[in-house]
């Protein structure tokens, strides 16, 4: 068998690997979008370097973006199979996929806006006399992925065919994501290869920890945090309670927490539950302030027994994981307008993690230079981002085109990462053998990060593969 690197490939968006069988049969796992560089946004993801009717079969690690956000553009170019993830990764997928489609037609806009402005012209639908947004796909190429999803429970085999039986495993990361075991037999020999999907941390809130796949001969492995380690060791309560004091109650401030609305929202609103059900939480508001975190945090009573003890423990004590007095949700713009201007202390948790569209732009243009202020990144941030800058340290920043100073106190906290630091990724290799594995391969992290971790493995059976490269197992 071969296994070819299409995406994430020294860098950590992207995600998708294509393997091939002995007997021609093509297996794609993951089809992520490539968001390295807005600029090149649509070359990136346009077209695929292979031609979607030839693949059998798509596997989908988790729902993520940056894993399944090119899945309806490779229906809409001739893929007609399965797309085999968990129930959960089922549901979540749909909600991820149209929050991203609504993204391409608000870039779209944007775009059109400024060739408007420069006197270029716009394109139009025939059939309405309107323009037309130009995005990867639309709403019917989302519906036809979710007609071919598929869900697969974890830990029970699932034969494809005489060649092929795959396996899923708790990844932890977010709920429904899953590491990928497959049983190739060809040639009357038998291989076992291993696909990590996304790791999640160790004693994470909510999820499980990632569990290893035994057995496996080769591992392709994400790498996102191998060159570096996680700084808070302490209680994500406890950190998230220090912010909340010194920012909203010491200074009457607001604490502006850019989230991911999958995974990182919900990690936090537990957390804040868990003190408010202690007796810690001043009283002060909490927003929710992201539609899609809305629909999403909804999934986690009816998929409660995939979370880990923890989690379930307070469910059974308390009757929910979120919903408490001071939490409010927030769904229409205009009610985001209003607390973004209002003068009172607060937490507001929105997204997008980045700080890359979404609502929580807005928060942060409107208190970038309230020396009260706090805004905490609670997340990985892409070189290049909003966040990314934030977190530089420098003294203006620009924001809807146009700069603003900062004022608001910068911090950051990786107690909610949803990625394993290097200690952490260590410890997912050594519970899998590593030493013992005929070849490992990094993906998903930018080159810097790879190269720390490969050294650290200090083993000549590492691979970090560049876009395209193939290697035969």
């Amino acid at each position: 068998m071969k296994v070819t690197f299409w995406g994430a490939a020294r860098q950590v968006t992207g995600s998708m690997h294509l393997l091939t069988l002995a007997n021609g049969f093509n297996i794609l796992i993951d089809c992520g979008l490539n968001y390295e560089n807005k600029k090149t946004f649509d070359e990136d993801n346009r077209n695929f370097p292979f031609m979607p009717e030839d693949l059998d079969l798509v596997i989908l690690t988790h729902a993520h973006i940056d894993h399944s956000g090119n899945l309806p553009n490779l229906i809409k170019q001739g893929y007609s199979g399965q797309i085999l993830c968990t129930d959960a990764s089922v549901e979540l997928t749909k909600n991820l996929l149209l929050d991203s489609l609504n993204v391409q037609q608000i870039e779209s806009n944007k775009r059109h806006h400024v060739r408007k402005k420069s006197g270029k012209k716009a394109k139009f639908s025939r059939a309405e006399g309107q323009r037309e947004a130009v995005t990867l796909y639309n709403r019917k190429h989302v519906e036809l992925v979710c007609d071919a999803m598929v869900g697969i429970a974890f830990r029970k085999p699932l034969v494809i065919n005489d060649h092929l039986t795959i396996e899923f495993f708790e990844a932890g990361h977010i709920l429904g994501a899953a590491s990928v075991k497959m049983t190739v037999t060809e040639n009357g020999e038998t291989k076992i290869i291993g696909f990590t999907g996304d790791l999640g941390n160790y004693n994470s809130k909510l999820v499980k920890d990632p569990q290893p796949m035994p057995g496996i001969e080769f591992l392709v492995s994400e790498s996102t945090y191998g060159g570096r380690l996680h700084t808070d060791v302490a209680e994500a309560e406890s950190l998230l309670l220090e912010f909340v004091n010194n920012t909203c109650v010491k200074f009457n401030g607001k604490l502006v927490i850019p989230a991911f609305s999958v995974g990182r929202t919900q990690a936090i609103i537990f957390a804040l539950h868990q003190l408010h059900v202690k007796g810690l939480l001043p009283n002060i508001k909490i927003y929710s302030d992201s539609p899609l975190a809305i629909r999403t945090t909804k999934l986690y009573d009816h998929y409660l027994s995939s979370l880990n003890e923890e989690a379930q423990d307070f469910y059974r004590q308390n009757g929910n994981l979120f919903a408490f007095p001071q939490l409010t949700t927030i769904e229409e713009s205009k009610e985001s307008e209003i607390i973004s201007m209002s003068p009172e202390p607060c937490v507001i948790i929105s997204a997008a993690g980045m700080v890359e569209g979404g609502r929580i732009q807005e928060h942060v243009r409107n208190n970038i230079s309230n020396p009260y202020s706090t805004i905490l990144i609670a997340g990985f941030c892409a070189p290049g981002t909003l966040g990314a800058e934030l977190l530089l340290g420098r003294p203006t920043v620009n924001i809807n085109k146009r700069d603003r100073q900062v004022y608001a106190k910068i911090a950051r906290t990786d107690a909610f990462s949803a990625h394993p630091d290097q200690n952490g990724l260590m410890r997912y290799f050594e519970s899998v053998n590593y030493k013992s594995l005929k070849k490992i391969f990094l993906v998903h992290g930018d080159e810097s990060s790879m190269t720390k971790f490969k050294d650290l493995l200090n083993l000549p059976t590492v691979e970090m593969p560049i876009e395209g490269q193939s290697f035969e197992l």
